[in-house]
């Protein structure tokens, strides 16, 4: 993963996301039980065949809005970056909120599948990670810690890039389910350029 804290830096990659077809984004939100939430971390998914994290960016926009209008401005009201996210309404709250443009909701296509073609105990992003997807060791525990503080912790920074990994695999297995034509297309043909350099 890169775990981008520099604004100078986290707004070169952001001009570099504004090349890419499709991103897979999550974010991390600071005392989101207080009637103060702070958006913490964006975290960015470019190359969907990744499985370990290591092509996911975080970047680090704790109290830094200016960066957050930016991406808002670049990434969120560019109608040509499909963006998914997993329980978009509450991630858009944080990014454009209904500026937002071309935006993929994975617990709305979830929905939409029957339950016996699924067969997932329940539709959030880390029961369908490892029930439609196999993935194994996912960790639940930080969701809930503190995303105000600084520094984070390598479990924090862990637990953030990997929420864009299972949400690419799930999207993909969601598209298979809900039989889209050319899957394969969308997640094997993605041009050069949304790649990490």
């Amino acid at each position: 993963m890169q775990y981008l804290k520099n604004s100078a830096d986290i707004k070169t990659q952001i001009m570099q996301f504004a090349l890419a077809k499709m991103l897979w984004l999550d974010t991390e939100i600071a005392d989101w039980n207080t009637s103060f939430p702070r958006l913490s971390l964006i975290q960015v998914l470019a190359v969907p065949q990744d499985y370990t994290g290591e092509d996911v960016y975080l970047l680090d926009v704790l109290d830094k809005p200016d960066l957050v209008i930016f991406f808002i401005n670049k990434i969120m009201m560019n109608h040509q970056i499909e963006k998914v996210f997993h329980n978009a309404s509450f991630d858009l709250r944080y990014l454009g909120d209904k500026s937002a443009l071309n935006v993929t909701c994975t617990l709305k296509i979830a929905r939409k599948i029957k339950r016996e073609i699924l067969q997932v105990s329940n539709l959030k992003l880390k029961t369908l990670a490892v029930e439609l997807c196999s993935f194994l060791d996912v960790d639940t525990e930080e969701q809930a810690s503190d995303w105000g503080k600084r520094p984070l912790t390598d479990k924090q920074l862990k637990y953030a890039a990997m929420d864009t990994v299972y949400l690419a695999a799930v999207h993909r297995r969601l598209l298979e389910h809900s039989n889209y034509k050319n899957v394969s297309n969308i997640f094997d043909m993605l041009p050069n350029d949304s790649k990490r350099n």
